[in-house]
């Protein structure tokens, strides 16, 4: 049975506590009330509870600057809800090496963490642990909870508040392969937020067939507009082997003229297009693009403005 309204949890997460989406979840948020944070197994729960209102809103990571994107989250936004995207925060990633206080590194027979995690951190397991089997786990935090009430001898690759939060030792830090390694994390709901003059839009196109020329001309509805698109990336539909669909993130907001042309023009020409969310991008605004966007929102309805008084004319004199 689901909750009152005013009982939801007012943002659910990919726990358990300590995760750095529980991290992102309260800074996107602003949410500092742990009755007001709900800690989910999995990614796909995450949206679950967000979808049949069990919470008001979800935080999930979609995307990481070494390992790329986080499929489980593209397939699920792109296939299995119609939830959107209402915001995306970049968080930076530090990574340590944790086990119980007991346990000396020498003495560690498991390491365990997050898939994108054990990845990140290849060159330091290579060469300290090079024959130390690798784990994966649901999340970090949940690897932190396992070593913590494990009497083996094993070892975490968690974030330092997990460590800090279950009682581990930390053995090494900073052992990410990459420095300026990030995590990008959105927060979804049921509603498009309304434009705020710095902003992205993320949809996923279904292509009508795979024919040549096929993805050029989506991409050149995008250029012959001036608009900037951050990400492409194809994925398949799951539908037939070989048939792929593009995951397409553009500068700018659905309520803007150019976007909403583009978006309209991808809907003529292509099989389907599904809008992933409208929302404000990460990182600080730029006034100067902002004051560019507009302008040329008002050029593109001066434009459309001095073609509606033109067809009026249609008909309109007589013979």
């Amino acid at each position: 049975m689901s909750q009152e309204p005013d009982s939801l949890p007012r943002v659910a997460f990919l726990g358990p506590a300590g995760t750095f989406t529980e991290t992102a979840a309260r800074l996107i948020t602003g949410t500092e009330d742990p009755a007001d944070l709900l800690a989910c197994g999995d990614i796909p729960e995450v949206l679950r509870v967000v979808d049949e209102r069990t919470a008001e809103r979800g935080v999930v990571p979609i995307e990481n600057t070494i390992e790329g994107s986080v499929t489980a989250t593209l397939d699920a936004l792109a296939f299995d809800t119609g939830l959107l995207i209402q915001g995306e925060l970049e968080l930076p990633i530090a990574l340590v090496a944790a086990t119980r206080p007991e346990v000396a590194l020498d003495e560690v027979g498991e390491v365990h963490s997050h898939p994108v995690a054990l990845s990140s951190c290849r060159r330091w397991l290579t060469s300290t642990l090079p024959e130390v089997e690798r784990i994966p786990a649901a999340s970090t935090a949940r690897a932190a909870a396992l070593v913590a009430g494990s009497d083996a001898p094993l070892l975490a690759i968690v974030n330092p508040l997990a460590a800090e939060r279950y009682g581990l030792e930390v053995r090494a830090r900073d052992i990410a392969d990459r420095t300026g390694n990030t995590t990008r994390f959105v927060v979804v709901g049921h509603d498009l937020p309304v434009p705020t003059g710095w902003d992205k839009t993320s949809v996923v196109v279904f292509i009508e067939a795979n024919r040549p020329g096929a993805l050029l001309q989506l991409l050149e509805i995008f250029a012959e507009r001036d608009l900037n698109l951050t990400k492409i990336e194809s994925r398949p539909t799951k539908a037939e082997l070989g048939e792929y669909c593009f995951f397409l993130d553009v500068e700018g907001h659905l309520a803007d003229e150019r976007v909403g042309d583009a978006l309209a023009a991808v809907k003529r020409t292509h099989r389907d297009i599904k809008v992933l969310g409208s929302y404000r991008r990460s990182g600080a605004r730029r006034t100067d693009e902002a004051k560019r966007i507009a302008a040329d929102d008002q050029a593109y309805r001066q434009s459309a403005a001095w073609l509606s008084t033109w067809r009026a004319r249609i008909g309109t004199t007589s013979t």
